[in-house]
């Protein structure tokens, strides 16, 4: 085999492996959106239903266990607190 035709042969393997590089590159950023998707909505689920006050043995969901919600969850803002019973009775005082 030529050193020409060498040549062509490692250049079209380098330019299939960046191929391959790159969907590979794709898939792993679409898994990350997948994933970043289900923990907003699971972390969502989880600050409303406390602040609904639901009990912490029946809430849904799973608590912002990484603590990234605020930041990357687009609309995602610490829930106000559900009011006691005694602050509501004040309330309408």
């Amino acid at each position: 085999m030529s050193n020409q035709a060498t040549k062509l042969l490692w250049a079209a393997f380098l330019f299939v492996a960046l191929l391959v590089m790159g969907q590979l590159s794709k898939s792993e950023a679409q898994e990350e959106a997948k994933w970043l998707t289900s923990y907003c909505t699971d972390a969502a689920i989880w600050a409303a239903e406390e602040a609904r006050g639901v009990p912490l043995n029946q809430r849904t969901g799973q608590p912002d266990y990484k603590g990234i919600a605020e930041e990357q969850c687009p609309g995602m803002k610490p829930a106000v607190p559900a009011l006691t019973t005694q602050q509501r009775q004040m309330a309408s005082q």
